[in-house]
């Protein structure tokens, strides 16, 4: 069986227990407090949220300097966001150009194993024409053989 649940609301008053001003307890000992206080720790990943929201409602509410930074950060960030764009296409151009580079030489490739091909079918009926060709040269040495021995 497994041990109550404790609730939200109990996790966000132990935070709140162990927060030291703006500093928030660490997920670890959130769950080590809740454990030894309910004799369940919670899980990791809903104390971790509920600590994010904790984190979120601790902090202060922006003031005319921190917006006018806040700008600054965002043109920066918009402009880091370009630059990236510029070599993500950048990078798409090159490897398209190379890719079409492959395929070509993949076409030409198939053009030089198709006359391989053709060659190598040329060379087999050759081979088997020599073959044939050498079996008629001995049978008729045969015959001539035996026809000069009768004669002597």
């Amino acid at each position: 069986m497994y041990p109550p649940k404790v609730s939200n609301a109990e996790v966000r008053a132990v935070i709140r227990n162990m927060s030291t001003g703006a500093a928030l307890p660490s997920g670890a000992a959130v769950r080590e407090a809740l454990r030894a206080r309910y004799g369940s720790r919670g899980g990791v990943s809903r104390i971790y949220r509920l600590l994010a929201d904790e984190r979120r409602t601790l902090a202060p509410p922006a003031v005319q300097g921190d917006v006018e930074s806040l700008r600054e950060q965002l043109q920066a960030m918009q402009g880091r966001a370009e630059r990236a764009e510029e070599r993500e296409l950048a990078h798409q151009t090159r490897w398209a150009l190379e890719i079409d580079q492959l395929r070509q030489k993949l076409l030409s490739l198939e053009s030089v194993l198709h006359q391989a091909r053709l060659d190598r079918e040329n060379s087999e009926r050759r081979r088997q024409r020599l073959q044939a060709s050498e079996q008629r040269v001995a049978m008729l040495e045969q015959q001539l053989i035996a026809t000069h021995a009768r004669t002597t």
